[in-house]
């Protein structure tokens, strides 16, 4: 079993090494062999009184048997040297690719016995529910919710490993996500975080999968809208400029957009804008204006965002994401915890035995462009904002409580 998951390299030097050994224990055998001839007859068999060779015999075939030693033992250190040297990168391939599968075997382990994600992210990172007591601002109890906690099999499209580790050290505050990194006071090392990305780098959905959600999620509530967004899509397929795609009517970008935005269901709403910027929306009170269920949102409200920012520069944010430091919209600073929906940031890396997904994140154009109309329509009372989006009861915004501040 060993041998069999070596690498060719290895293989070979193993086999040297054996014959090394073998070589060595035949010689020191030899040697007490015929060291015990001499005991008690030291000045008959001594080596310097014993009468050697001829010069005619040293230089007949004993010289020969030594010179075509030597030659032989020369001829394998010239073919050995090359072979190992063209084989290196394969060895230093193959040490990569061992060491990474170590990681993801312990990451896996941290991930479903250490720090027991799978009890609210599920096996393989689908997305689960976890148990959670929201407090109000002055810490008292309010309620216990169960907590829709987002699929990690897509983590690593919308957000890079520097993003994801920011997260994993610090938590989500106001969720039932913790702190685990020791810099945010948690208590992992920086090595078993990496494991942990190690781990969920494992578990990541093809392209064709991620894309399959999103179809779905579209076609089965609205098949024939499904089938316009299908053929915008496909005529962008190649597009290099995200801001000149082809585009939605604004009905069904407004359409569109409310089921990515407000989904839940699909992924555990890792698609969704609503889990982040809508209170309540993870723990299914979205919109709803419970004073002391305000409580559960990690974004800013998004109700007036189109006075803030342009189209464009909304586009950009959420195709893009933010950086951390960086300005976003006009005046306000990014952070680290924004993922972008339309790049896969994580896309180009070298690193072996990382996959590389390619350049498309969660969401195409013209998805992006459709939440981009509806989150600028989320101040106007004929948009519809369903707790749920796409359910057979989705209410529209005339009965469904508004939120805070909306007229």
């Amino acid at each position: 079993m060993m041998l069999a998951t070596m690498t060719t390299q290895r293989y070979f030097g193993f086999v040297l090494m054996f014959l090394v050994i073998i070589g060595a224990v035949v010689w020191v055998i030899a040697n007490v062999r015929s060291g015990r001839k001499e005991i008690g007859s030291e000045i008959e068999l001594a080596a310097n009184r014993k009468e050697y060779l001829s010069d005619e015999e040293l230089e007949g075939r004993k010289l020969n048997a030594a010179l075509f030693s030597a030659a032989g033992l020369l001829a394998v250190v010239a073919l050995a040297v090359p072979l190992y040297w063209l084989g290196e990168p394969g060895r230093q391939k193959g040490a990569i690719e061992s060491s990474r599968e170590t990681f993801i075997e312990r990451g896996q382990l941290i991930y479903e016995q250490g720090a027991q994600c799978v009890n609210c992210h599920a096996g393989g990172g689908t997305g689960g529910v976890a148990n959670f007591i929201i407090n109000d601002q002055n810490g008292q109890y309010v309620a216990q919710v169960n907590w829709i906690a987002p699929a990690l099999n897509n983590v690593l499209y919308r957000y890079n490993e520097d993003q994801v580790r920011f997260v994993l050290n610090y938590g989500r505050p106001g969720t039932p996500m913790a702190a685990w990194g020791a810099p945010g006071g948690g208590p992992l090392t920086t090595q078993q975080l990496d494991e942990i990305i190690a781990y969920l780098w494992s578990v990541q959905l093809k392209p064709a999968e991620v894309r399959k959600q999103v179809n779905d999620m579209v076609r089965g509530i609205d098949p024939e809208l499904f089938k316009r967004l299908d053929e915008v899509n496909k005529s962008n397929e190649g597009l290099q400029e995200p801001l000149k795609a082809n585009r939605l009517s604004r009905e069904d970008e407004i359409k569109v957009g409310e089921i990515i935005f407000s989904n839940q269901e699909v992924a555990a709403g890792s698609y969704s804008c609503a889990r982040c910027h809508v209170a309540g929306a993870n723990y299914g009170k979205a919109w709803q204006p419970f004073a002391r269920l305000q409580y559960g949102s990690f974004g800013p409200s998004l109700v007036g965002v189109e006075a803030q920012s342009t189209e464009q520069q909304h586009f950009n944010l959420i195709y893009n994401g933010m950086e951390e430091g960086k300005l976003y919209f006009s005046r306000k600073q990014g952070n680290p915890q924004m993922p972008g929906f339309g790049v896969n940031r994580n896309t180009g890396r070298s690193d072996a035995g990382v996959p590389d997904f390619g350049p498309r994140g969660l969401l195409t154009e013209a998805e992006v462009w459709s939440v981009v109309t509806y989150e600028r329509n989320l101040s106007n009372d004929s948009t519809v904002k369903s707790p749920v989006a796409g359910t057979s009861d989705s209410p529209t915004f005339a009965n469904v409580a508004q939120p805070e501040g909306s007229k």
